[in-house]
């Protein structure tokens, strides 16, 4: 069988008279009619030896894990890059993170294979021979479309939770059923998901969201993947008390940004936390590793919505969230066209209009109070300002400098 491999490729594979394969997701989507991807290449050449190979060649090798044994391959006249392995065998812990805790060379491909999770992703292709090497039935489950453990299941999910995040983002990329075993494995190993590093975990979480965008599959896919979710009670592994999440707003969600706060308002209208902010921080921090201030723009963007839906007055509405309403538009437009319309009016008339919507924009600032108005006490800076913007927003008083401090003169006994 035949798969269509660059020509640097083919080149290189003339250093490897032991036969050099490829392997992994490059076959599978070749064998799917679908963009290729990157190339990962395997052999059983260790990687001091293939750097020797390569000195005065066309080609650079450079070590990307020395542990792992991988090499980061490129080619100096085309600019392509191959990750290259030689063939080894891994053994994990019992924690369920995702790396190994010993790795170690072995000569026999099938070795190598078994290290492998999917029977779809451990296909390899010799480049010299063009030839198919498939010890688990690999193409089978491409024409039946499964997604099934290389190896007996429990041994391939039991000791890495991102193997089963894979799986599920696997799933609705191609739009695959999970083999019925490899699923039950799956479920029972769920809880190695909470042993992954937050940062890593959101990452999973954003493939599987935008799972459908990455071969041009129709949402169909990504419909499976959040319901696998779903069924595997994944999200007991984030925190939360719920064993499924209703998805809304992350099937409507189009753009990666968007989708993540549409599952984010799926999870909240789900979970139903007294406090939205307190609930956002904690989630976002120590689920997905988000730093403060990264939660507290989220957090913006999540009252932003919910204020809206509730029907906040239009000024106080973008007197608070004026900057971030491109982002809430995109959220509102996947809930409510009545809603966003009603705002969207509003923020338009702002801006045709020049009306002054932030403090910042005032004609005056604290320094200006503090020089003209010296026993004013500065924790009423802020107070006097918001007033300000109310009544220059209001076309009470103009947005000039003396108009602004005979206003403040005018109410210091409030002061």
């Amino acid at each position: 069988m035949f798969i269509d491999i660059p020509d640097c490729a083919k080149k290189l594979a003339k250093f490897f008279p032991e036969g050099l394969y490829v392997v992994g997701g490059y076959v599978r989507n070749k064998l799917l009619n679908l963009s290729g991807g990157d190339i990962d290449l395997a052999s059983d050449v260790d990687i001091d030896e293939v750097v020797k190979r390569l000195e005065g060649s066309a080609f650079v090798a450079k070590v990307k894990n020395l542990q792992m044994g991988t090499l980061e391959i490129s080619c100096q006249k085309t600019g392509r890059i191959f990750e290259y392995t030689a063939f080894r065998k891994e053994k994990y812990s019992t924690d369920g993170k995702h790396f190994p805790v010993s790795v170690s060379r072995t000569h026999d491909i099938r070795e190598d294979a078994i290290r492998r999770d999917f029977s779809i992703n451990s296909i390899y292709y010799n480049i010299s021979k063009d030839e198919i090497v498939d010890f688990y039935h690999g193409i089978i489950d491409l024409k039946q479309r499964v997604v099934r453990c290389n190896i007996n299941p429990g041994d391939v999910l039991q000791y890495d939770g991102e193997r089963i995040l894979r799986m599920i983002r696997i799933a609705g990329e191609l739009d695959f059923k999970i083999e019925k075993q490899t699923m039950l494995s799956a479920i029972k190993f769920s809880q190695n998901i909470k042993a992954l590093q937050g940062g890593r975990r959101y990452r999973e979480i954003q493939k599987i969201l935008n799972c459908d965008q990455r071969y041009g599959e129709s949402r169909s896919g990504l419909k499976r993947a959040l319901k696998l979710l779903n069924l595997l009670s994944a999200w007991h592994c984030f925190g939360l008390k719920s064993k499924k999440i209703k998805h809304k707003m992350s099937l409507r969600m189009k753009s990666k940004q968007d989708r993540f706060l549409g599952l984010l308002i799926d999870i909240v209208d789900t979970e139903k936390p007294e406090c939205l902010e307190t609930f956002i921080e904690e989630f976002l921090c120590k689920q997905f590793a988000f730093s403060n201030e990264e939660a507290q723009r989220v957090f913006k963007y999540m009252a932003g919505y919910y204020d809206a839906l509730n029907g906040m007055n239009n000024k106080e509405y973008f007197f608070k969230y004026y900057n971030d309403w491109a982002q809430i538009y995109q959220l509102l437009s996947g809930k409510s066209k009545r809603v966003l319309a009603r705002y969207n009016f509003f923020y338009q008339y702002i801006i045709e209009h020049g009306l002054v919507i932030k403090v910042d924009d005032l004609a005056i600032d604290e320094n200006d109070i503090k020089r003209n108005f010296p026993d004013i006490d500065r924790k009423n800076y802020a107070k006097i300002l918001k007033n300000l913007l109310s009544k220059v927003f209001d076309g009470k008083v103009l947005n000039k400098k003396q108009e602004l401090l005979d206003e403040i003169e005018k109410n210091l006994q409030n002061y």
